[in-house]
């Protein structure tokens, strides 16, 4: 049987040299792979020296966003992160693992993406060089706390707080979404009741009060008015709104209105605490994992701020590592920005102070979430009694301003 000589790495830095028998170097570089190297180099003894051909890389096709309408949910990443973490846990070497995940993911996308980071790594990259092709599937926190954990030789670690992490943050994401789907969809229905009264039922009775060759009163003339214009111009209408929400969600909106917008949202009543708070407790917890992996203060805020939902606080944060980068501390930076409360910024003193950072960060973004589920519920309590009631002021006006021209009728008779 040939034999192999092979260079090949068993941790993030320390390489291994060799020799083993296989019956050709396929077989040779899959038999480094079960004992849990990534194979840098293989050599047949007898055939002379030569270099391993590796196979040519496949172009990051992928960069599929994460959301409602992406190819890859936030969910499938946080379930492969998991898994992924649960595999390395349990010693199994990382291509045999990758092999495992592109077995039993069922995201067909995400498949074909983990089985090209097998097939790098495989190629002797690491975890985080070949994560760093899909910018669009994985962020920057997530190839950063990777490599982290790859450089510090806790790559266990770092895959556990990243689960930990991405499951924290889709609760967080959850309480804020559950605390406005309920009164957006009773809006909607109203919305969409009215909207058939106003188009269908009142055109059919306008002939009807026509018979009546009277004087109809002001509230049924005011609601045929509006029942013909809209009736009229509801495409205009929708066209409008349509286009409000594409400005809204378009990508290079201009910074002012990017600001503006964000400063509006955190100046009304109620909600704009809860987006602040929902904010701050997002960041707090990022920061933490990334000082936790041991990443510097400067650079764990750089890759904090593409993770801020909030343009106001994004441009705080960016002078508050402009500040430390010019040697200000971390306290003396983030006390001059009127946008963080009194409380995280002692909270964060005291614990640079201490040498504790990472502990206060997560005690501050715990204190938020708690504060959001308690937001979270007021917001429902309210809303929902509001909504309902001004949907009933709304079709009771159609309502009545509909009867109003019978009621008089049969008074006159």
């Amino acid at each position: 049987m040939p034999k192999f000589s092979y260079e090949a790495k068993k941790g993030p830095q320390e390489i291994i040299k060799g020799t083993l028998e296989a019956e050709s170097q396929d077989a040779a570089v899959e038999e480094l792979s079960r004992m849990g190297y990534v194979p840098v180099r293989v050599v047949a003894l007898e055939a002379g020296p030569f270099k391993q051909k590796l196979p040519a890389q496949a172009p990051a096709k992928h960069t599929a966003r994460l959301g409602l309408f992406g190819k890859i949910r936030a969910k499938d990443l946080t379930v492969f992160t998991e898994q992924l973490a649960s595999l390395v846990k349990a010693r199994v070497p990382l291509l045999e693992a990758m092999g495992v995940l592109v077995e039993q993911t069922e995201n067909a996308h995400l498949k074909e993406i983990i089985s090209h980071i097998r097939r790098d790594i495989r190629d002797g990259r690491t975890l985080s060089q070949a994560l760093s092709k899909y910018p669009g599937v994985f962020p920057p926190l997530y190839i950063n706390m990777i490599g982290s954990g790859e450089a510090g030789g806790i790559l266990e670690k770092a895959l556990a707080r990243l689960a930990d992490f991405r499951n924290k943050e889709e609760e967080l994401r959850a309480k804020v979404s559950s605390a406005l789907a309920y009164p957006i969809f009773i809006t909607m229905v109203g919305i969409i009741t009215v909207f058939i009264l106003l188009t269908f039922v009142i055109p059919r009775m306008s002939s009807l009060f026509a018979e009546f060759g009277q004087t109809l009163p002001l509230p049924t003339r005011v609601l045929l008015s509006l029942s013909g214009y809209i009736k009229k111009y509801w495409y205009g209408a929708l066209a409008i709104v349509a286009l409000i929400v594409l400005i809204s969600r378009r990508r290079r909106a201009r910074e002012k209105e990017k600001l503006a917008f964000d400063r509006l949202k955190l100046k009304l009543p109620l909600l704009g605490d809860f987006i602040k708070k929902s904010a701050l407790a997002g960041f707090c917890r990022t920061f933490a994992l990334l000082l936790a992996s041991g990443i510097p203060v400067f650079q764990a805020i750089k890759i904090t701020i593409p993770t801020v939902d909030n343009e106001i606080f994004k441009s705080e944060l960016e002078m508050v590592r402009t500040g430390i980068i010019a040697g200000m501390s971390l306290e003396q930076t983030i006390k001059k920005s009127p946008w963080f409360p009194r409380f995280m910024t002692n909270m964060l003193a005291v614990g640079e102070r201490g040498g504790n950072l990472e502990e206060a960060l997560l005690e501050v973004a715990g204190f938020y979430e708690r504060e959001v589920d308690k937001t979270a519920r007021i917001i429902t309590s309210l809303l929902e009694p509001a909504i309902i009631l001004v949907m009933g002021l709304v079709v009771g006006f159609v309502v009545f301003a509909m009867l109003l021209p019978i009621f008089q009728i049969n008074i006159g008779m």
